[in-house]
């Protein structure tokens, strides 16, 4: 899947319902696009270290902790959102399918 066809399924499995986790992503990836440009840029330079696998989470709290250092706006990473970023990049980045472990994720079926 690659990122048009990410964003392209999330839209279509959304709904209006509260707590709708794919609503609530897309709602978060147009106000908050720097958190996804910091997941990126750790995750490619995870990759240069480790690159086999590399764990989602620990990019995520990489990007909690160097936002919470050096700016002054803190960027909220949700854990609800961990996989998503994980799937986001790679379907950004095809060549490194796999590089995270994914699992179906029950609150949006199909992913």
């Amino acid at each position: 899947m690659n990122e048009n066809e990410f964003f392209n399924y999330l839209d279509s499995v959304k709904t209006n319902e509260k707590g709708c986790l794919a609503t609530e992503f897309l709602y978060h990836m147009r106000t908050n696009p720097a958190t996804f440009q910091f997941f990126e840029q750790f995750s490619l330079q995870m990759i240069q270290r480790r690159p086999k696998r590399g764990s989602a989470w620990m990019v995520a709290n990489r990007v909690r902790w160097e936002t919470a250092m050096t700016h002054d706006e803190v960027y909220k990473v949700s854990n609800d959102f961990i996989a998503l970023y994980a799937r986001l990049f790679m379907a950004r980045h095809p060549q490194h399918e796999g590089y995270f472990i994914t699992k179906t994720m029950k609150r949006i079926f199909g992913l």
